[in-house]
């Protein structure tokens, strides 16, 4: 009898418990916004990216009217600053271990929801065509041309409140972050780079892939109107020394000018170079520094500059013997500093 006295109460005052934590786990990641919905992060200066894939999408669709160009491309892509491309409003769309077929499936997703852009930057790293590159993790709601999911739901998840407690407090979950304009940098506490030690998935495996060039083609079927503006991201000197060592660079360069022959503008920067040649340009040999990127930022469009090759302009012959004579420019510097 007594229980049944106070069982409305019970259940109101647990329901409105159930209530109140609900709101305020929304508030608290509404306001840390860790998936992007609502411009990032109102109580910091950084925002982490726990999935590049979602996350972007989420910020690029609160605000597509402003954008006349799109920048696909890996993680190394994604510290290409977009606000550096001169005549353009870009939205860096690069994400952790993109490949070309995600992009294409991006690519077809923005078509659908009306994107039309002047400009498509696409990163062309000679990993593109590695025989074996893994599979692909392409949303559901991108496969269906859908939305994300609301914020409404998202943000109500104790998972999602564990990544805004991260945001305040913890470590970046990548070894890059976005500052409040969603510009890409390297995290604090990045290691120095040692040639001496190889990099990672350096000889993963050879570059014969050479039918992946077939997803520019799609690229450029989406986006017709579009200009198609390609570059290979830098990747250190030494790097592409080990691929001469193991007779892997006559292949390396080859697929390279095949896929430049698929873009309307194509810039080689992962030639040797003093770029490439600066060890304090990079923390692992593959990510490049800001400053670097700046570079190739404002000069992408204009054929490339501090030692890049504009392969548009070459055949695949002179590529080949610019990277030979690159080598051997360096070869003593090459040798020393990687300990042979």
């Amino acid at each position: 009898m007594t229980m049944s006295k106070y069982a409305p109460a019970y259940l109101a005052t647990l329901t409105a418990a159930v209530v109140a934590v609900a709101l305020a786990v929304f508030i608290a990641n509404a306001v840390v916004d860790p998936l992007w919905y609502f411009g990032g992060n109102k109580v910091g200066t950084v925002n982490y990216a726990f999935n590049e894939r979602l996350s972007k999408t989420n910020l690029f669709l609160s605000k597509k009217d402003r954008y006349d160009c799109v920048i696909f491309g890996d993680s190394r892509v994604t510290l290409l600053p977009e606000n550096k491309i001169e005549g353009y409003k870009c939205f860096n769309f690069a994400f952790s271990a993109g490949k070309a077929a995600e992009a294409v499936a991006y690519a077809r997703f923005l078509r659908a929801h009306d994107f039309r852009p002047k400009l498509v930057i696409m990163g062309v790293p000679g990993a593109a065509f590695r025989e074996r590159i893994g599979g692909t993790d392409i949303p559901a709601f991108i496969r269906e041309g859908d939305k994300p999911k609301s914020p409404y739901l998202a943000y109500l998840s104790i998972d999602t409140l564990r990544m805004s407690l991260q945001t305040l407090f913890g470590k970046s979950p990548l070894d890059r972050v976005y500052d409040r304009q969603f510009i890409c940098h390297v995290a604090p506490g990045a290691p120095a780079y040692d040639p001496a030690k190889p990099i990672r998935d350096l000889f993963a495996d050879r570059f014969v892939a050479k039918q992946r060039v077939s997803f520019y083609d799609e690229m450029r079927s989406i986006f017709p109107d579009a200009v198609l503006a390609g570059y290979v991201p830098p990747i250190s000197a030494w790097a592409i020394d080990a691929y001469a060592e193991k007779g892997w660079l006559d292949e390396y360069v080859e697929v390279l000018h095949l896929a430049s022959t698929k873009f309307d503008r194509f810039v080689d920067y992962g030639v040797p170079s003093a770029m490439t040649m600066d060890r304090s340009n990079t923390y692992d040999g593959t990510h490049y520094s800001e400053p670097a990127n700046t570079i190739i930022a404002r000069n992408l469009l204009n054929g490339g500059s501090d030692g890049s090759l504009n392969l548009k302009t070459m055949n695949a012959a002179e590529v080949h013997r610019a990277y030979a004579q690159r080598l051997g420019g360096y070869d003593t510097a090459l040798s020393v500093l990687s300990g042979r």
